[in-house]
């Protein structure tokens, strides 16, 4: 994009909260304080015209996209240690700015989202293939699974699977679906995505600040992790992670609920595996 020149932005749906992602990464990495940097993010939102001022009110968010940022930079970060020339596929890519931030130098890194979301997203970052690729097509169109297998294949290499900030807009049985192909393509893959309480699904919407000043709604949540090994999938939890276990003083009061069993299911994240092996302690 030129210089000085800002792009109109009109999204409604899920795409749209990809707006209210990457406007909170960069407003906490305004702070001094801030617990991410992401300086990609500053200057995205600098060049969009949007009205990102009726997010302002959800502070909470703006702490929960922070940490969720945090934990998968780390996930992710330990992925790449372990298998440097892996792939990675980015759900629900929208604005992430995790590859420009992370690349070692030698994955193969596939964002994956809708048309709409990836046009926006071409007005700041281009792919650069081979080893940095689009994929412009639903998640559940599943011929996505066929670009990434090929190149798997090639390669080799071990696959991670992350989906931020997008699963919990689906019914729980495309997602079982979901889990199950990518199971059965990639049988060693290991997948990150975060997950809401079941009750959330029904009653928060009106009461999130954010994601009810659009058009998208929650439809999957989970409760205990034994309702995925009920999926019959072979999930084996590598590692769970509580929001709300991490910068406790920025949550408030809020974050004594890491102390209750619902606290810990509110903003979780959840890291697993499709093959047996001793999972690390939770934290």
């Amino acid at each position: 994009m030129p210089k000085g020149v800002k792009t109109k932005v009109d999204m409604g749906g899920v795409s749209e909260t990809l707006l209210l992602t990457v406007y909170f990464r960069a407003k906490e990495s305004a702070r001094n304080d801030g617990i991410i940097t992401d300086t990609f993010a500053q200057d995205w939102v600098g060049k969009m015209i949007y009205n990102f001022e009726k997010f302002d009110k959800d502070r909470l968010s703006v702490v929960g996209v922070a940490v969720r940022t945090e934990i998968l930079d780390e996930i992710v970060s330990r992925f790449l240690k372990e298998n440097p020339e892996g792939v990675i596929v980015n759900i629900g890519a929208g604005l992430c700015t995790r590859f420009q931030r992370l690349d070692n130098g030698s994955v193969t890194w596939f964002e994956l989202d809708v048309p709409q979301a990836l046009d926006l997203r071409k007005k700041f970052v281009s792919a650069c293939p081979p080893r940095y690729r689009y994929i412009e097509k639903s998640v559940f169109d599943y011929t996505w699974l066929d670009e990434v297998a090929g190149v798997a294949g090639e390669k080799n290499g071990n696959v991670l699977i992350v989906a931020e900030g997008v699963l919990m807009y689906f019914e729980e049985n495309q997602i079982k679906e979901l889990f199950g192909l990518i199971k059965a393509r990639f049988p060693k893959a290991e997948v990150v995505t975060d997950t809401m309480p079941k009750f959330s699904t029904k009653v928060s919407i009106k009461h999130h600040k954010s994601v009810s000043q659009t058009n998208a709604r929650f439809k999957w949540g989970v409760g205990k992790i034994s309702e995925l090994y009920d999926w019959n999938l072979g999930i084996d939890m590598i590692k769970e992670y509580s929001h709300f276990n991490r910068h406790t003083k920025r949550w408030g009061l809020v974050g004594l609920l890491r102390f209750t069993p619902l606290g810990k299911r509110w903003a979780r994240l959840i890291h697993f595996r499709f093959k047996h092996g001793k999972p690390e302690k939770n934290s």
